[in-house]
Protein backbone atom coordinates (compact mmCIF):
# COMPACT_ATOMS: atom_id res chain seq x y z
CA UNK A 1 0.00 0.00 0.00
CA UNK A 2 3.08 1.74 0.77
CA UNK A 3 4.22 1.78 -2.45
CA UNK A 4 0.98 2.81 -4.47
CA UNK A 5 1.02 6.22 -2.50
CA UNK A 6 4.25 6.72 -3.08
CA UNK A 7 3.88 6.23 -6.79
CA UNK A 8 1.09 8.39 -7.16
CA UNK A 9 2.72 11.15 -5.06
CA UNK A 10 5.84 11.07 -7.38
CA UNK A 11 3.64 10.80 -10.56
CA UNK A 12 1.59 14.30 -9.36
CA UNK A 13 5.24 15.88 -9.55
CA UNK A 14 5.73 15.60 -13.46
CA UNK A 15 2.61 17.60 -14.35
CA UNK A 16 2.61 21.45 -14.16
CA UNK A 17 -0.31 22.83 -13.07
CA UNK A 18 -2.65 24.91 -15.59
CA UNK A 19 -2.30 28.22 -13.76
CA UNK A 20 -5.86 28.73 -14.85
CA UNK A 21 -7.86 26.08 -14.24
CA UNK A 22 -8.64 27.74 -10.85
CA UNK A 23 -10.14 31.16 -12.54
CA UNK A 24 -13.62 31.88 -13.67
CA UNK A 25 -13.98 32.18 -17.67
CA UNK A 26 -15.31 35.53 -18.07
CA UNK A 27 -15.53 34.81 -22.24
CA UNK A 28 -17.92 31.84 -21.30
CA UNK A 29 -20.59 34.86 -19.96
CA UNK A 30 -22.76 36.06 -22.19
CA UNK A 31 -21.42 39.17 -21.24
CA UNK A 32 -18.01 38.71 -22.47
CA UNK A 33 -15.30 40.47 -19.81
CA UNK A 34 -17.90 42.85 -18.36
CA UNK A 35 -18.87 41.65 -14.96
CA UNK A 36 -23.01 41.83 -14.60
CA UNK A 37 -25.21 41.75 -11.59
CA UNK A 38 -26.00 38.22 -11.72
CA UNK A 39 -21.79 37.25 -11.92
CA UNK A 40 -21.33 39.51 -9.22
CA UNK A 41 -24.42 39.82 -6.38
CA UNK A 42 -22.26 40.82 -3.32
CA UNK A 43 -20.05 43.09 -4.69
CA UNK A 44 -22.42 44.74 -7.15
CA UNK A 45 -22.70 48.90 -7.25
CA UNK A 46 -19.78 48.50 -4.50
CA UNK A 47 -16.06 51.11 -5.38
CA UNK A 48 -13.83 49.07 -3.36
CA UNK A 49 -13.26 46.43 -5.50
CA UNK A 50 -9.73 45.43 -3.93
CA UNK A 51 -11.37 44.72 -0.81
CA UNK A 52 -12.33 41.34 -2.29
CA UNK A 53 -10.30 41.02 -5.23
CA UNK A 54 -6.79 42.27 -3.98
CA UNK A 55 -4.59 44.30 -6.82
CA UNK A 56 -1.83 41.70 -6.64
CA UNK A 57 -3.50 39.00 -7.13
CA UNK A 58 -5.39 40.15 -10.43
CA UNK A 59 -3.69 39.62 -14.05
CA UNK A 60 -0.71 37.59 -12.87
CA UNK A 61 -1.39 34.91 -15.27
CA UNK A 62 -2.51 35.64 -18.90
CA UNK A 63 -5.55 32.99 -19.22
CA UNK A 64 -6.97 34.80 -22.12
CA UNK A 65 -5.02 34.95 -25.16
CA UNK A 66 -4.00 38.18 -27.12
CA UNK A 67 -4.74 39.83 -23.37
CA UNK A 68 -0.91 41.70 -22.73
CA UNK A 69 -0.89 41.39 -18.54
CA UNK A 70 1.99 44.35 -18.89
CA UNK A 71 -0.43 46.80 -20.26
CA UNK A 72 -2.54 46.20 -17.45
CA UNK A 73 -2.59 49.22 -14.95
CA UNK A 74 -4.50 48.93 -11.54
CA UNK A 75 -3.72 51.48 -9.45
CA UNK A 76 -7.38 52.44 -8.89
CA UNK A 77 -10.35 50.47 -8.82
CA UNK A 78 -11.95 52.81 -11.69
CA UNK A 79 -9.02 51.11 -13.85
CA UNK A 80 -10.83 47.73 -14.14
CA UNK A 81 -13.97 49.30 -15.68
CA UNK A 82 -12.42 49.51 -19.30
CA UNK A 83 -12.13 45.74 -19.73
CA UNK A 84 -14.77 44.28 -17.03
CA UNK A 85 -18.19 47.92 -16.91
CA UNK A 86 -18.94 49.87 -14.25
CA UNK A 87 -20.04 47.16 -11.78
CA UNK A 88 -23.22 49.08 -10.97
CA UNK A 89 -21.27 52.34 -10.28
CA UNK A 90 -23.08 55.21 -11.71
CA UNK A 91 -19.73 57.70 -11.43
CA UNK A 92 -18.02 54.72 -13.52
CA UNK A 93 -20.11 55.47 -16.47
CA UNK A 94 -19.94 57.59 -19.07
CA UNK A 95 -18.62 61.07 -18.47
CA UNK A 96 -19.30 60.96 -15.14
CA UNK A 97 -16.14 58.53 -14.55
CA UNK A 98 -13.83 59.86 -12.51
Amino acid sequence: MRAGLLLLLVAGCDEDPDPCADRRDLLRSDAGLVVTADEHPDGWGRRACFQCHPAWTLHTVDCIADVALGDIELARAEDCVDCHGANGVPAWTGEERE
